[in-house]
């Protein structure tokens, strides 16, 4: 396997992570205490290729060949250190474009695309719970929580039976702002017998809609993995300044382990939701189960460095003054979203006996 990236990956990793450093970081605080992102975030992101880069050309997007989860993971992983809450949302028309460009009708592409192509926004939305009564093309029960619907114009509904597009005009959508991700337009939305249009079915294929999960959890993963990062950057700072005993904390032994094993956990997360990414670009069988596994050691591992970053802080971790307490409360949305692969697995071999 040849870990160097090509000349558009480095491009691509490199603008990133100047709009990440520059941008999402300087945003994030005052986004995160408003609650929502920031206006100029939707113009300055639109002008680096987001909201698009998963539209065909030829329905006025920016994809043009196969869709890279690589390079998307890359960017996920810098998006991730800016802003958990506006990377939520920069990254979040990829499924709904990607699944529909590959299964949808062309009404279903017509809808989607159209929207996006004119600023609007999709999401997704998985039924890990199972709380949605389907009853023939008949839906109804909560959608939600999930980020971005406050705003988004579709929702890509999955069901361990279905995967559906939904136009969110005439929902009741109800906005929230969790604890995690306070900027990313978190809101539910109510279906009351609401009617599933043929042409808006994506698949009825259990495997395709594994396949959007996993797109999703790969994504998650990378995004959990940088959140990490970024927490024991601030922490490696701090540590630095920090004077306690005649000499900065940061050369305490008990300092220097609690920070190096976790870099180590969050580091193996990117290689790991790297190595899922590339999985699923090369079609391999085993992707699907990859992308599960990497979105798990990814969500540990950004609870685990975003809690030591808080204890390396002291006191101060707590206080919104200072970053790491944000970082802490957005750890837990990437063990949240989407369900808990690892309990599905472990029932799924019980299944079996």
């Amino acid at each position: 396997m040849d870990f160097k990236l090509d000349d558009e990956q480095d491009m691509i990793v490199k603008t990133i992570r100047r709009f990440a450093d520059r941008d999402l970081r300087t945003w994030a605080a005052d986004a995160d205490r408003a609650g929502k992102p920031p206006e100029k975030l939707t113009a300055t992101a639109s002008e680096l290729g987001f909201f698009l880069d998963a539209v065909p050309a030829d329905a006025d997007g920016l994809l043009e060949g196969a869709y890279s989860h690589a390079t998307r993971a890359l960017r996920g992983f810098e998006l991730g250190r800016g802003c958990a809450a506006m990377a939520a949302l920069l990254e979040t028309n990829v499924e709904p474009a990607l699944a529909v460009g590959r299964w949808g009708s062309p009404q279903a592409k017509q809808a989607l695309f159209g929207s996006l192509a004119s600023g609007g926004l999709a999401t997704l939305y998985h039924d890990s719970r199972g709380t949605l009564e389907i009853t023939g093309e008949v839906v109804s029960g909560k959608i939600g929580p999930c980020p971005a619907l406050a705003t988004a114009k579709h929702v890509l509904v999955l069901t361990p039976d279905v995967m559906f597009l939904v136009p969110t005009d005439g929902l009741a959508q109800t906005p929230i702002v969790p604890s995690g991700w306070r900027a990313a337009s978190w809101a539910t939305a109510m279906l009351d017998r609401h009617a599933i249009a043929p042409e808006l079915v994506v698949s009825r294929d259990p495997h395709a809609i594994e396949l959007v999960l996993s797109w999703a959890r790969v994504s998650l993963a990378a995004r959990a993995a940088g959140v990490a990062i970024a927490a024991l950057e601030y922490a490696e700072a701090y540590a630095k300044e920090r004077v306690q005993f005649g000499q900065p904390i940061g050369k305490f032994e008990s300092v220097v382990r609690l920070r190096d094993d976790a870099m180590t956990t969050a580091l193996a997360a990117k290689v790991f939701a790297l190595h899922a990414a590339w999985a699923l670009d090369a079609n391999r069988p085993d992707a699907i189960d990859l992308a599960s596994r990497a979105r798990v050691l990814a969500g540990d591992a950004v609870t685990r460095a975003t809690i030591d970053a808080v204890q390396i802080y002291g006191g101060y971790g707590f206080v919104n003054d200072f970053p790491v307490e944000k970082l802490m409360r957005d750890a837990r949305a990437f063990e949240a979203l989407h369900g808990d692969e690892r309990l599905g697995r472990v029932l799924a071999l019980k299944g079996k006996e």
